[in-house]
């Protein structure tokens, strides 16, 4: 999840001849350095000092990619072996309509070579490898993953699906999405920093939405209550700098709607998060 990304990209990734002069010289290297790998530590639920009653879920960000490369095939199946409650993707539309599961518009950080997700084909990405990720060794020529092979593993070890809906795109095809999760009979959740996504959502779906936001504000708040079933996702890595800490999160609460967090990976905001009522925690390492 990163806004500040998608900001850069929105115009640029359908340009066409004009990707090309942005992804020149050291903005190609800007993509190789984004979202660097973090050398997880594996921690443990029961670390944490939570009360019994403590009521809280874990989502594996990106899958379990502290274990196996991001949004791939190999993360989802280690978040269902360690029992998380629920996965989390991002998803683009392939040029000839198959929705795949990445994070970057562009395959530059994770791949062998350059591609524009939404302007290539499916077949196209198969030719393309994973090169990049935690235990990469592991997965020799491991490619892309499909939103309906992500829905499928869900499935077979019931997770619920969180999707998030990237940087106002394909907002058209919106129902395939629903679609593949039915198909699985998936329950899933939503989940987009763009609000017109989600009210778009919101015409074809009643499955929960999150707004993501980095730092909570009334003004999110304000916007979350118009949308039925939708509640305030934000980073809890601001927690100490920010607005987001349990005052602001009490106010969330008081105004009807839920609280999710990302991406937390330490015991101590674990136990924070948890003691402030959020129930849904998104996470790279930690686990039951």
């Amino acid at each position: 999840m990163n806004k500040f990304l998608g900001h850069c990209l929105n115009a640029a990734v359908l340009a066409g001849a004009g990707y090309g002069a942005y992804m020149a010289g050291r903005k190609v290297e800007w993509f190789k350095n984004y979202c660097k790998l973090i050398p997880y530590e594996v921690r443990y639920a029961k670390e944490a000092n939570l009360p019994e009653d403590a009521d809280y879920v874990l989502t594996a960000h990106r899958g379990f990619r502290a274990v196996a490369p991001e949004n791939t095939l190999p993360a989802y199946e280690e978040a269902g072996k360690a029992a998380y409650w629920g996965a989390e993707c991002d998803t683009y539309r392939t040029k000839d309509g198959v929705w795949i599961v990445h994070h970057d518009p562009i395959t530059t950080r994770m791949m062998d070579k350059t591609r524009v997700l939404e302007l290539s084909t499916y077949d196209e990405l198969l030719k393309l490898n994973y090169t990049n990720g935690h235990n990469i060794d592991k997965y020799p020529n491991l490619k892309v993953c499909t939103l309906e092979e992500f829905f499928a593993k869900c499935a077979e070890y019931g997770m619920t699906a969180t999707i998030e809906l990237k940087y106002n795109r394909n907002r058209e095809h919106y129902d395939e999405i629903v679609a593949l999760a039915e198909k699985y009979n998936v329950e899933a959740t939503y989940i987009a920093f763009s609000f017109e996504d989600l009210v778009d959502f919101r015409k074809i779906c009643n499955n929960k939405l999150f707004l993501l936001v980095d730092e909570i504000t009334d003004e999110a708040i304000a916007k979350a209550k118009t949308v039925e079933n939708c509640g305030i996702s934000y980073n809890c890595n601001l927690t100490h700098n920010t607005g987001n800490d349990g005052e602001m999160i009490k106010k969330v609460h008081a105004a009807g709607l839920e609280t999710a967090t990302w991406t937390c990976d330490r015991i101590d905001l674990f136990e924070n998060l948890v003691k402030w009522g959020t129930k849904y925690i998104t996470t790279n390492c930690i686990r039951y």
